[in-house]
């Protein structure tokens, strides 16, 4: 019988953990595991609720949503520069993949916490693709917890949660399509729930968890760096003198090591598929602005420029560009949306360190324009 001990031990164990009710374990998302996650990316952050329904709360950190940018080593990254320079330090919220509809969800998920609070968006108008948001990263960037708490929101209008619905019906693998069915057509309520209470309760017990534990607790290798002291124009200097030096082996200012990884055909060469007029992205971003509008969030939105010299050599024409970066600031400025407007920027060397990325100078132009926000 003893030899069965440790198995019963871990099934009451395991038992007590079904039983126990989230709001035990939301205490493990304290100030600490907010500081400790403000520049990791982790999933907990990325696809959880917890740690931004109390970066909200706190009101203690300056939000930076975007997409790959976020998670490119770099010295001049707003985690590394506005460490110091800024009262309300960076929370980083973005991965490859995370285009307009990911951060539509992830923000309307906090759409009552919104109001009056001051975030940054930025816009890559490489996004803005044939297909738009693909399956893959549908499926790998939204999670039912986030979808689940969107439509529990008060504050959001029954039109605005429609248009969620609909949106997200049109992806395959969108869990409980008979509830989205319902809000799709906007019943006063559901007969069903997003996520069944109980699935709900376990979902954000594990996310407390990992996030009270990262394994990964420092993402940038500079962050902490005392830049305070340089003016703009110096940094900006510095950003054009590093890039310089670390783009030595082509034409295109791209980073040495990126560069490599195409001349090895490991990176993408052709880009056809980018700027499009027609791309469902712009639907997003409409969805996106609405959404922030209607909360009364003070966001900027920047839309960063590409390597402009580059994709003139991959066919891809500043007249095409141009068409997509304009069509993104009206999709703005249609709805009286803050805009710092980098496009005119890509041919400038060093603002982008690769062939999409921001980086270097250019890097160091948003840092400044977040600091005038913060400001305001």
């Amino acid at each position: 019988m003893k030899q069965f001990y440790p198995f019963i031990i871990s099934l009451v164990l395991f038992g007590i953990f079904v039983a126990l009710p989230a709001n035990w374990f939301k205490g493990l998302i304290s100030n600490q595991t907010l500081s400790e996650q403000r520049n990791l990316l982790s999933e907990q952050v990325l696809k959880g609720t917890l740690l931004q329904n109390k970066l909200y709360e706190t009101n203690n950190y300056y939000p930076i949503y975007g997409s790959s940018e976020l998670g490119k080593q770099d010295p001049f990254h707003p985690a590394v520069m506005l460490t110091h320079r800024v009262k309300k330090p960076p929370f980083l919220v973005g991965t490859g993949g995370s285009t307009d509809l990911i951060n539509a969800v992830t923000l309307a998920a906090n759409f009552d916490q919104l109001n009056g609070k001051k975030l940054t968006f930025i816009i890559s108008p490489q996004w803005f693709t044939q297909r738009g948001l693909t399956r893959e990263n549908f499926n790998a960037r939204i999670s039912e917890t986030q979808i689940a708490q969107l439509f529990k929101q008060q504050q959001m209008s029954k039109h605005l949660k429609e248009r969620y619905a609909q949106r997200l019906l049109q992806f395959k693998d969108v869990k409980n399509k008979p509830f989205l069915h319902d809000m799709s057509r906007n019943k006063q309520q559901s007969s069903h729930a997003y996520v069944s209470s109980f699935k709900e309760n376990q979902l954000l017990k594990i996310e407390a968890i990992k996030a009270a534990f990262p394994l990964n607790k420092q993402a940038f290798k500079h962050v902490g760096e005392d830049t305070s002291h340089r003016s703009w124009t110096s940094l900006k200097a510095e950003g054009e003198l590093y890039g310089q030096q670390h783009s030595m082996s082509n034409q295109y200012n791209i980073q040495d090591k990126y560069w490599q990884l195409i001349q090895a055909k490991q990176r993408k060469f052709k880009r056809n598929h980018e700027f499009k007029v027609h791309s469902p992205e712009f639907e997003d971003l409409a969805l996106l602005v609405d959404t922030l509008k209607a909360a009364g969030a003070d966001v900027q939105y920047i839309v960063i420029p590409t390597n402009g010299k580059w994709y003139d050599h991959i066919g891809i024409k500043s007249k095409q560009r141009q068409m997509i970066y304009q069509k993104i600031k009206d999709t703005i400025t249609a709805k009286d949306g803050k805009l710092y407007d980098m496009t005119s920027k890509d041919y400038e060397p060093y603002v982008i360190s690769d062939a999409v990325h921001i980086g270097w100078k250019g890097w160091v132009y948003v840092n400044e324009q977040i600091v005038l926000h913060q400001n305001q």
